[in-house]
């Protein structure tokens, strides 16, 4: 197995900054991680109450929504109650990238690929070329596999514009409510639909300490906890300009947006990070069918990427890639041939992600005014 990534390393762009895990992603990481990543996995995670809790514009707790999990017809793996847990993403990262070694290489821009029935070739922006008996598009919602594998399935502008920060926990403990720092989420919201969204991480153990306990050749990078915070809404509520503004201008940018609701309110953004703040125009996927498979696959946001209303995306992300390998290993054991695995996968593929996609899209209509999807 070789991985092309496009990016120049693990921590090349701001791509955001908390994930919440469900059990879909979490017995993904049971399925495919060595016990000991598997540990530091779980030492480096904030196990929260499986809330996610509403508040007023002052930050007052108006109700608690308990979050019920659906893993489809094979999931979980792992057994007991729904579990759920916020991890940072770079974290995350480091765990799932560990022990890959010289099979991972950095600043691969897919051009295009030729597949035939010996295997595929793919052609990279360097000039660079490799080949292999599968390819899988893993390369996120603007997928260079996608375009050519499944040039019909389309990625739409949902609608919304969202500026992403983060702040320490020392500085949110005396600003945001109790449940911000135990629940799944917390959110408020205006008459406009504009909205403020604050979700912790707190490491247990530092990743670099549980590192030297359960995985001592990695070199895991000192974090501190946090809670990241997020202001969003119609594109129309954001000024036009903001691409390639500073982290200084979106934090102010983000902190106007809500200047007409509490003082508490708007001293959240104010508190962060100056240099932490990003912006991010959502997309979605259209759900459609596919062509029968090949030897050329997708995976995640390169398929079915979501708007991030429900907390789903990195999770069925992961649940793809553990059936995926399920699938895979089938074939290298002489179980089943190539194209007959990659279809079973992609009927999953279709059917549960395309189902997460429509529900994030309908709550992404309740809750921030999301565009429709296309019929």
């Amino acid at each position: 197995m070789q991985i092309f990534e496009r990016d120049h390393g693990p921590f090349d762009r701001p791509q955001g900054y908390r994930l919440h895990l469900d059990a879909d992603a979490i017995s993904a990481c049971k399925e495919v991680l060595t016990p000991e990543l598997n540990a530091l996995f779980e030492a480096t995670a904030q196990w929260v109450e499986p809330y996610t809790t509403i508040l007023g514009k002052d930050l007052s707790v108006i109700k608690r929504l308990l979050t019920e999990d659906d893993h489809g017809d094979v999931w979980p793996i792992r057994s007991g109650p729904p579990v759920h847990a916020n991890v940072d993403r770079a974290t995350l990262r480091q765990i799932l990238l560990a022990g890959l070694g010289d099979r991972l290489h950095y600043g691969k821009t897919l051009d295009h690929y030729e597949s035939d029935a010996q295997g595929v070739t793919a052609y990279f922006s360097d000039g660079t070329i490799a080949q292999g008996q599968v390819l899988v598009g893993a390369d996120g919602i603007r997928s260079a596999v996608r375009h050519q594998r499944a040039p019909h399935a389309e990625t739409v502008d949902a609608g919304i514009t969202a500026i992403y920060g983060r702040l320490p926990a020392s500085k949110a403990a005396t600003l945001v409510p109790a449940e911000t720092l135990e629940d799944i989420f917390t959110i408020a919201s205006d008459e406009r639909k504009v909205f403020l969204g604050l979700g912790s991480v707190h490491f247990p153990t530092p990743p670099h300490q549980a590192a030297a306990t359960f995985a001592p050749d990695i070199a895991m990078r000192p974090q501190d906890d946090y809670v990241v915070c997020i202001v969003g809404g119609r594109h129309q509520f954001f000024p036009s300009d903001l691409h390639g503004a500073t982290g200084e201008t979106l934090q102010r940018t983000a902190a106007t947006t809500i200047e007409g609701w509490s003082e508490q309110a708007s001293s959240v953004i104010r508190a962060g990070d100056p240099s932490a703040f990003f912006l991010v125009e959502m997309y979605t996927g259209v759900p459609c069918a596919l062509d029968p498979p090949s030897n050329v696959t997708l995976l995640g946001d390169a398929i079915h990427a979501m708007t991030p209303t429900l907390g789903r995306g990195a999770n069925i992300a992961m649940r793809d890639g553990a059936l995926l390998g399920r699938e895979l290993k089938k074939v290298a054991a002489g179980e089943a041939v190539l194209s007959e695995a990659l279809e079973v996968y992609e009927r999953g593929l279709v059917d549960y992600g395309f189902s997460v996609v429509r529900e994030a899209a309908q709550i992404g209509q309740q809750r921030m005014a999301q565009n429709p999807l296309p019929v």
